[in-house]
């Protein structure tokens, strides 16, 4: 997997697998919600974002099958935080999978749907992991 963690310089093309590329993409996935396998491939089709006031990625639009989601998954589900850390920026949490919301269509309408219903334990969840770095 080749694609450019944009950051406030100019970006470097980085390589990583399926599964560190996911933790180092910003604000994703949205409240630790990983989302559905046909959602995940509306939001690889739009190619990531540059940033702008903070850093971003970015990579050539694609898309993956429905067994290399499952794959996937079955390596999210597996993982642990230590192997990812030295190979991705954002590897703070491992994500959650909230199939009552897979029924959305629309990526974008996904995401508000998610924020609703996990808003609140998101946010308890970054304050609880900034006080336990505070204490280190």
């Amino acid at each position: 997997m080749r694609y450019v963690r944009e950051e406030y310089q100019e970006g470097e093309p980085h390589e990583g697998t399926l599964l560190t590329f996911f933790f180092d993409i910003p604000y994703f996935p949205p409240c630790g919600v990983f989302p559905p396998f046909h959602l995940l491939n509306q939001f690889l089709a739009s190619g990531g974002s540059p940033g702008g006031m903070g850093p971003g990625a970015t990579w050539e639009p694609f898309s993956i099958t429905e067994p290399e989601y499952a794959n996937l998954k079955d390596a999210l589900k597996s993982a642990t935080l230590e192997q990812i850390k030295p190979h991705a920026r954002y590897a703070w949490f491992l994500p959650i999978f909230d199939p009552s919301l897979d029924h959305i269509e629309l990526y974008r309408a996904w995401i508000l749907a998610v924020g609703q219903k996990h808003r609140d334990r998101w946010r308890k969840d970054l304050s609880d992991f900034h006080a336990s770095r505070r204490m280190l």
